[in-house]
């Protein structure tokens, strides 16, 4: 009997590095062993390297087989602007459980669902949390130059200054850039009481520890970038625990992820340290899994009409409804503080800022 492939684009050699691909890894496991589907499934990496050429020669290598039916990923907003007209031209079922950007759903492109919140909520969630939770009046915001960076920042910029908490500084520069020279003398001589980070960990844990060096005191404000890193704390000078938001949910705040949990700690227990948005890939998959029951065949075509039918589904993360652009309708927005490299939760944006 003829398999079915799902692929799923990661960035690294090593997909079981990769929280979501383990998630997925489990939905078609507990799917081949259900009996339910019309032929076996099996789970391929795409390996993207972050790298534009690698991605698009990747991904056309993938689409070009006659053995796929679908593709989940990437969790790089970057990655997949770069690689989504290849996979629509193609014909495939996409689900993203990471990639938030707003230029991927601004067109409505029909195969393209994701589980994650758009950034045109994180942004301003991000910006009521700023303004109307945390009262800042002197926002300086610092984005990098990415498909991700540059719009969750704009949007973050405009709802500060609909709340009457206009920007003191919005500087965006290169991400291939280690030099923060400029970056820091800005932001100090700005004078914010609060700095908003849409950079990626690595580099924001450096501005950060720079900024703090340089006696700023300012509330330190990142978005889901952070994901299992603390890197806006600066433990020996923080006067003030710094926040994040996270664009997926919190399995341990989450009743509908219990189940999952249970599952997915049986079976990749060293992913527990980082389970961010594990849940939604595991939804992803799963919604992969029943368009193909529902189309009884392997075949590409049949597989992106039967999603179309599904209205809502029942999920780790909760119910799962899909707008006309393939985002989900009413995401949650959670806000959390770092404080000795641990994630402490404050609750969800929209009732924090009620």
């Amino acid at each position: 009997m003829k398999t079915a492939v799902i692929g799923y684009q990661v960035s690294g050699s090593d997909p079981f590095t990769v929280g979501g691909y383990c998630a997925a890894t489990l939905a078609v496991e507990e799917a081949n062993a259900s009996g339910r589907l019309p032929c076996p499934v099996s789970l391929e990496p795409i390996v993207d390297g972050k790298n534009k050429e690698v991605a698009l020669a990747a991904a056309r290598v993938f689409c070009d087989r006659n053995d796929t039916i679908a593709v989940l990923g990437p969790g790089n907003s970057a990655m997949a602007v770069i690689t989504q007209a290849t996979y629509r031209e193609a014909g495939l079922l996409q689900l993203s459980s990471e990639a938030s950007s707003p230029m991927l759903t601004a067109d409505g492109h029909p195969n393209f669902f994701r589980t994650v919140a758009n950034d045109e909520v994180q942004g301003r969630s991000l910006g009521q949390v700023a303004a109307s939770y945390l009262g800042a009046r002197r926002i300086a915001i610092l984005n990098e130059d990415s498909a991700w960076g540059g719009p969750i920042s704009r949007i973050f910029a405009a709802e500060c200054e609909r709340l009457r908490s206009k920007p003191v500084l919005h500087m965006e520069y290169s991400a291939s850039s280690l030099q923060f020279d400029d970056i820091v003398d800005a932001t100090i001589a700005a004078k914010p009481d609060l700095v908003y980070f849409a950079i990626y960990w690595n580099q924001s844990h450096i501005i950060a520890h720079r900024l703090r060096d340089r006696g700023l005191e300012a509330v330190f404000l990142g978005s889901d970038a952070l994901k299992p890193y603390a890197f806006l704390e600066v433990p020996s000078l923080d006067k003030h625990a710094p926040y994040h938001s996270l664009a997926g949910i919190d399995m341990l705040q989450k009743p509908s992820a219990r189940d999952f949990l249970v599952a997915f700690a049986g079976r990749f227990p060293q992913m527990l340290d980082s389970p961010q948005y594990a849940p939604e890939a595991y939804d992803c998959a799963n919604l992969v899994l029943e368009s193909l029951r529902r189309a009884g065949k392997p075949d590409r075509g049949a597989v992106l009409e039967a999603m179309h039918t599904i209205e809502s589904w029942a999920g780790a993360i909760g119910l799962i409804q899909f707008n006309d652009h393939g985002d989900l309708v009413d995401p949650e927005i959670g806000l959390y503080r770092c404080r000795d490299g641990q994630r402490e939760f404050v609750g969800l944006v929209n009732r924090l800022v009620e």
